[in-house]
């Protein structure tokens, strides 16, 4: 069948090439992600990981490649297309409405109606209980997004993706904003995620994080693909080597 292609993979981006004035973003990248796998995408920054991201959620259009999801060519051409494939991201910087409570901010832009057209935020706010209850996240669908933490507030951005009935979730840099003890409740919530039957690529240059949650890595340095490893097979020291093309001593001489 045309634009169907037998896959193992829930996600291949195959030759993904972007170019901004100055800078090749993304130089011939392929990314293949199983399903309901923990993938992380490990680069220093401006590797090029975040803009690969955007252009799988629809925010970036590449210069060239394919998109395949579930074995389906795609063309994603803004998030909307994303989330109608499933495709959820958070972004290091929250779109959160700071005086609206939670559930205002995920129903926006599908607002459930009652008969009379008016708007039904007492099912909102049961739905948004239930996938709270359902993968651990203890959110407060009546809290004002003002009065609560920022690691609450990503939360909410993830029950956001999930309210939408998205599978693929891509979390971009989560831990750059948090407190340790907010990033070892991250780290829970993304393997529940993942029991729960969620595929997940988490953008990071954290080894720690990726050793702690993800399957596999894929590494990018300079916009291009260097690798790709399974996670228990490849130390933090690999990793960081391939990250930045040189060996990386952790130890420092005092």
């Amino acid at each position: 069948i045309f634009g169907v292609i037998m896959s193992n993979y829930t996600i291949e981006m195959l030759g993904i090439t972007k170019q901004f004035p100055g800078v090749l973003a993304n130089d011939n990248v392929n990314l293949q992600v199983r399903q309901n796998e923990v993938h992380a995408l490990l680069g220093e920054n401006g590797a090029g990981k975040s803009t690969l991201m955007s252009i799988l959620f629809g925010s970036y259009d590449a210069d060239r490649g394919d998109i395949f999801i579930r074995g389906k060519a795609v063309k994603i051409k803004n998030p909307n297309d994303a989330t109608a494939l499933g495709i959820g991201m958070v972004h290091q910087h929250f779109k959160l409405v700071t005086n609206y409570t939670v559930t205002e901010n995920i129903i926006l832009g599908i607002e459930s109606k009652t008969k009379l057209g008016l708007l039904d935020l007492k099912k909102a706010e049961k739905r948004v209980q239930e996938l709270s209850d359902q993968y651990g996240l203890r959110v407060n669908p009546k809290a004002r997004i003002e009065d609560i933490s920022v690691g609450m507030q990503q939360r909410v951005e993830i029950l956001k993706m999930l309210y939408r009935n998205a599978d693929i979730l891509i979390l971009d840099e989560p831990s750059a904003v948090l407190t340790p003890q907010e990033i070892d409740d991250l780290m829970a919530i993304i393997c529940r995620l993942k029991e729960e039957g969620k595929t997940i690529i988490l953008i990071t240059h954290k080894l720690k994080e990726i050793k702690a949650v993800a399957d596999r890595c894929t590494v990018l340095r300079r916009g291009k693909h260097i690798d790709t490893v399974e996670v228990k097979d490849v130390s933090e020291e690999k990793m960081a080597e391939m990250m930045v093309g040189r060996p990386v001593r952790f130890d420092i001489d005092k």
